[in-house]
């Protein structure tokens, strides 16, 4: 059974079906030997995660779900959940998603924990009715961001990156100003959750050096932190960023058609958002008909 099937069956999968896409990452790495990490994509309607939480959530995480929680907000926890589980069904398939659970820490990361998940991190990020999250070793620190390309949202990148990295990465992104931006920012921000400082830091500490082209779309490297790579890939109007040890710490093997296997569920994503999106709003008559708070 693949993590995609056992995350769903787990989740009670009904008529509306989710999204979700796995990538399987296998890393060389000297000091430890060949590490093993996951990253998934899902997309799922808040009605469809309201529906079958108690398929894929912990008790503690369903403590969250509080009444006062906006609507947005609630999407956003049980879509970046979701995906969470489905990539631990991917990494260990042998666990119940129900049994692990992923809460806060000190400074709002994600902290995993349950029986079979020692030594294991999380990243995670949602926009929307989207989300990407990644299971890594601990001893293969990562960082992952996912953010929709907007227009509107270039004067403000635009002041929050330095004029060097927006050269680099035009030098080698023929795309519109909106999507180099957000890959941009999604890199940065990506590298802030590897660090675990988030932004909390002045921005240009966390600036992007060098720029090359890689199979997933972009690479590239930290002007300050030379230990760590960045990678980069776009589908639709979704911008999605991976950061992990570079070479010769870590040498990640992924073969192009994987990639683009994630590249496909990024703009199938993209595509059912913007279908959302075209969606008119419900009626107050229809909302409470459906039970949605």
């Amino acid at each position: 059974m693949t993590g995609e099937e056992s995350a769903e069956s787990a989740a009670g999968a009904g008529t509306a079906v989710p999204l979700v896409r796995s990538l399987h990452l296998t890393i060389e790495a000297p000091r430890t030997g060949p590490i093993q990490a996951v990253l998934a994509l899902a997309s799922a309607p808040l009605d469809w995660l309201d529906a079958h939480r108690g398929g894929f959530l912990h008790a503690d995480e369903e403590a969250l779900l509080t009444d006062r929680l906006h609507a947005r907000r609630r999407h956003g926890l049980l879509i970046g959940r979701y995906a969470a589980k489905c990539a631990l069904a991917a990494f260990r398939p042998e666990l119940d998603p129900r049994d692990l659970a992923i809460r806060p820490g000190v400074l709002e990361q994600p902290v995993l924990s349950g029986a079979g998940v020692e030594n294991l991190g999380i990243s995670l990020s949602h926009a929307g009715p989207v989300a990407v999250a990644v299971i890594f070793p601990e001893a293969c620190p990562m960082g992952i961001d996912l953010e929709r390309i907007q227009p509107a949202n270039v004067a403000l990148l635009t002041r929050q990156t330095l004029a060097a990295e927006r050269r680099h990465l035009a030098a080698r992104l023929d795309a519109p100003e909106a999507e180099r931006l957000t890959r941009l920012w999604c890199l940065k921000e990506a590298l802030s959750k590897t660090l675990r400082c988030g932004l909390t830091v002045p921005l240009d500490l966390l600036a992007v050096g060098s720029v090359v082209t890689e199979p997933p779309g972009l690479g590239v490297t930290f002007a300050n932190f030379a230990q760590y790579r960045g990678l980069s890939l776009a589908a639709g109007d979704l911008a999605a960023a991976l950061v992990l040890p570079r070479p010769p710490a870590a040498a990640l093997a992924v073969e192009a058609a994987a990639w683009e296997e994630l590249r496909s569920g990024l703009a199938e994503a993209a595509r059912r958002w913007r279908a959302e999106d075209a969606v008119p709003p419900a009626r107050d008559g229809d909302r409470e008909e459906t039970g949605h708070r």
